[in-house]
């Protein structure tokens, strides 16, 4: 850098000396508030800044106080929402017993309109496949269960039990591939065997071509298998077809889904007592 040239750095000695007289007059020169020019120069210079930094701190402020907010409502959502599924769950269990109460009020009902003598039991378990459809229930011999006595639920027929220990027993039911129970069309009487074949469907075997059965017709017990009493509910015919050889062939679902077994009736009585026909409730399964 270039030395300065000696008239120019005298000027330059004289301006600051000139400020900062001025500075201190300013500092010593007061207005009627008693407020120095001084001060009021630096209060004017600062105000932007300060102002700037007064908006910034009250953001921030804000941001913070709005989080917080967030935060709490964050955390009360999170309360209700746990208080509604507390309370959902309620009312589901609510609405189990509700359903067990009427399905063991129906069940109730069953039993005191059967002749014969029967026992309520609970499905312990059930096993649905292709080779078998067994459900075990929870009462035995100790109980009066005996092999080839009838089961049935409020609606229709169950199935058949194939093995009692003292505790426990062993329903076969009807729509497995071994089941079989004798039926008759209310409607026109036709006569035929209904066969478990492990699906959802029965067939109805050995009915003759010309016995009239229609769609929708509804299909009971007979009681000519000695077993089950006349007039339970076994399901509704949903195909008919002609068949090979000299028998139609017919489906029916059966009244009583076997996914949804959860209390039933052991008959105790003889085999082949007559029972009330009690029809199917719609919907009741």
């Amino acid at each position: 850098m270039a030395p300065l040239h000696p008239g120019r750095k005298n000027a330059l000695l004289l301006v600051a000396l000139l400020l900062v007289h001025f500075i201190l007059m300013s500092s010593s020169v007061r207005s009627v508030e008693g407020i120095s020019l001084l001060e009021r120069g630096v209060v004017q210079v600062s105000r932007p800044v300060v102002g700037w930094a007064s908006g910034a701190g009250s953001g921030v402020r804000d941001v913070r106080e709005g989080y917080v907010d967030l935060r709490a409502a964050a955390d009360e959502a999170k309360k209700l929402q746990a208080r509604v599924r507390l309370l959902e769950r309620e009312v589901e269990r609510l609405r189990g017993e509700g359903r067990e109460n009427e399905r063991l009020r129906r069940l109730l009902l069953m039993r005191d309109h059967l002749t014969p003598r029967s026992l309520a039991a609970s499905v312990a378990t059930a096993r649905v496949d292709d080779q078998s459809h067994v459900a075990v229930l929870d009462k035995g011999t100790e109980d009066g269960v005996r092999v080839d006595q009838a089961v049935v639920s409020w609606g229709g027929v169950v199935g058949r039990v194939v093995f009692a220990d003292r505790r426990y027993s062993k329903v076969r039911l009807l729509t497995d591939p071994n089941s079989g129970v004798a039926g008759i069309v209310q409607r026109s009487r036709a006569e035929g065997m209904v066969l478990g074949r492990g699906v959802d469907l029965l067939e109805m075997a050995y009915v003759p071509h010309y016995a009239d059965v229609l769609v929708g017709d509804r299909v009971v017990t007979s009681g000519l298998d000695g077993v089950f009493p006349k007039g339970l509910g076994i399901g509704s015919v949903v195909e008919v077809g002609e068949g090979a050889g000299a028998s139609k062939s017919i489906r029916i679902r059966p009244d009583v889904s076997p996914d949804s077994l959860e209390e039933v009736l052991v008959l105790l009585e003889p085999r082949g007592t007559a029972i009330l026909d009690l029809g199917v409730e719609e919907g009741v399964r």
